[in-house]
């Protein structure tokens, strides 16, 4: 996993390159909305407990605080562009709900 950061004032750009077989667990941005724009390649998003493929020119908002989480299962790379608001917040970026139910039985 591997990405670019990008601060202003108002929010966090990232571009990420998530590897065939990797992605990252079922989280959340408590403080954060976020939008997620597929540049290259396909990635198995999910949002709570539903599950997308997302292609190239796909885009998908994901209100603060919802559990998400994004893996490649594709036979190639998969190049996204993260943008988040606001930048300035006062908890965590992220919390982990991987080993949570029951998102750590959708994907083990």
């Amino acid at each position: 996993f591997k990405n670019g950061l990008g601060d202003v004032e108002s929010l966090v750009f990232v571009r990420a390159r998530i590897v065939h077989g990797a992605g990252h667990p079922f989280l959340t941005h408590p403080e954060m909305d976020e939008i997620i724009y597929i540049l290259e390649g396909e990635m198995e998003q999910w949002l709570e407990k539903e599950k997308r493929i997302l292609k190239v020119g796909a885009s998908l908002f994901i209100p603060r605080g919802v559990v998400h989480g994004c893996y490649n299962e594709s036979g190639a790379d998969c190049e996204f562009l993260a943008i988040l608001t606001p930048s300035k917040i006062n908890g965590p970026f992220s919390v982990d709900h991987s080993k949570d139910e029951p998102w750590k039985s959708l994907k083990g």
